[in-house]
């Protein structure tokens, strides 16, 4: 019999990821991983080569096909997710422009301050998602004020996915969930805003049609199949945001389980109902993404710096910890978990505020910057690196304080908070979290991000499951659970009322100190 093959790829920041499920087999079988370059010509430019993309891309598909042990017949359906915004214009032969403004550029900041005086009123009243440098409205404006004739020669504006879709099957598309950080896209109606977009002057012809996440939107053109060795019989779907493939691939889907992506930066995200109640504005350091579902939106809170702070402690301070680690032939990280195990809880009275490059939710503050408070003469590098990594859970803390309030829920409702990324390898650091929340926290075995959502979806499309809900019972495999510990949690609260404390004192010293250094050149 043959099998039935599904392939999921996400393209994050730094590389796109691959994986391959097997009806027959009933697991993944196999995985790829290419990275490709962040380019920043000019201060707060932040770009890829779109032309990089489809080399990682051809490159996953080749190594999949290789080491799979099938045939490109049995390949039956493809999903792409993808980082987003990304600004990426296209000409009349669908050959990029120039490079596309991924979602960390931040060069569009002037016209989002004109954009929130003049127009935020009648965005918000359509679209939920925050007026920030990273969106595609802001970037789309500044393209077209700052680069006239190359906006001019634009045929399609694409984000990252829908440029392999379209390299895929030559169809434009792009699906609601990453509409939603378009701000003339109406979530009411889950269509483009005429009105809108006519009042901003934008041509909505250069922009794909809308689609749903798990919708076909073509099969595989015959340069892409010969190009790719595949079967041009293979089915191509919308795919979604990464974020929300990530919800997706923890097997979230409804409104009782939290989840945490943690890697150099953390995301905290709740799922609401898509209506105006549930909207960002219940909390501005909210952001508000579209989901696989159409009738949720994403609640999220985002954090700079968790795991990139453990990162920072490991070339700043633990140079001898990486020497004896190859040694010994370990992983460094966790030899810096022990010396974490090894200090006290509440590291000596020690609280780190992790802001290392600014901090998103709550501040959103760019100028905000990391805080050792309470050293003394007699402080440890273990006691450090404790208060690093509880630091980092109490950013986590108080983004799940204001996820709740926002969605009018109780911590008590929750029945877990489901966590995924390079952190959770760490049993003390998850062990940690979950004390410092007061939540169980449910990692699983193989943190495969956002892949796996894609994976998910491509094989309910291929009928292997019914929905994505059995399909994600199926395929997710979970890992360790941590319970929380009442009373070391009431001992944590102690330095996180001194966490918060300290943050509402120092902002506006983070400012001030940042003002000076740029008036004196420093």
């Amino acid at each position: 019999m043959k099998d039935k093959i599904v392939m999921g790829f996400d393209f994050g920041t730094n590389g796109v990821k691959a994986l391959v499920y097997s009806r027959k087999e009933k697991k993944l079988l196999v995985s790829a991983y290419k990275s490709y370059p962040v380019l920043t010509p000019e201060k707060n430019f932040m770009e890829q080569d779109p032309r990089k993309w489809w080399e990682a891309f051809r490159w996953c598909v080749r190594v999949l096909l290789q080491q799979g042990g099938f045939s490109k017949e049995e390949v039956k359906v493809i999903s792409i997710s993808s980082h987003t915004p990304t600004l990426t214009p296209l000409d009349e032969k669908g050959v990029p422009l120039c490079n596309g403004a991924i979602w960390s550029d931040g060069r569009a900041g002037e016209v989002c301050r004109r954009l929130q005086k003049e127009y935020a009123r009648e965005i918000q009243k359509r679209n939920p998602a925050c007026i920030r440098p990273y969106h595609i409205l802001p970037k789309l404006l500044w393209f077209r004020e700052n680069r006239p004739e190359l906006y001019k020669k634009t045929k399609m504006f694409v984000d990252c996915n829908n440029y392999i879709n379209y390299r895929l099957t030559g169809v434009f598309a792009l699906d609601r969930s990453m509409a939603v950080n378009y701000h003339f896209y109406n979530v009411h109606t889950k269509e483009w805003d005429e009105k809108l977009a006519e009042e901003l002057g934008i041509n909505l012809e250069q922009f794909p049609a809308l689609v749903d996440c798990g919708q076909v939107i073509g099969h595989l053109s015959k340069e892409a199949a010969e190009e790719l060795s595949l079967d041009e019989k293979t089915e191509v779907l919308g795919g979604a945001s990464d974020t929300a493939m990530a919800m997706a691939g923890m097997g979230i889907f409804t409104q009782d389980r939290l989840a945490y992506s943690c890697g150099t930066g953390s995301t905290v995200i709740m799922l609401a109902k898509n209506t105006k109640e549930n909207w960002y504005e219940a909390d501005p350091a909210l952001l508000s993404l579209g989901f696989v579902n159409k009738d949720y939106l994403m609640n999220i809170g985002v954090m700079s710096n968790t795991g990139g702070a453990f990162q920072w402690m490991k070339e700043a301070v633990c140079e001898m910890d990486s020497l004896w680690a190859k040694t010994l032939k370990k992983d460094v990280f966790s030899i810096m978990s022990d010396h974490v195990t090894a200090a006290p809880l509440g590291a000596g009275g020690i609280v780190f505020l992790p802001y290392l490059a600014g901090e998103l939710s709550p501040l959103y503050e760019p100028d905000a910057r990391g805080v050792f408070f309470g050293l003394n003469t007699k402080t440890t590098k273990q006691e450090m690196l404790r208060a690093v990594m509880e630091g980092t859970c109490y950013a986590v803390l108080q983004n799940v304080e204001i996820v709740l309030k926002a969605m009018g829920k109780k911590k008590e409702e929750m029945k877990e908070i489901v966590a995924t990324g390079g952190p959770c390898h760490s049993s003390a650091w998850m062990q940690m979290l979950s004390d410092i929340l007061g939540i169980r926290v449910q990692t699983q075995e193989k943190a495969e991000g956002a892949a796996i959502g894609d994976v998910i979806l491509a094989a309910v499309s291929a009928g292997i499951f019914e929905n994505m809900e059995e399909a994600a019972r199926e395929i997710i495999v979970p890992g360790a659970c941590y319970e929380p510990d009442e009373e070391r949690g009431k001992k944590y609260r102690i330095n996180y009322q001194t966490y918060v404390e300290l943050q509402k004192v120092l902002l506006p010293c983070f400012k001030e100190h940042q003002r000076r250094w740029r008036e004196n050149d420093m």
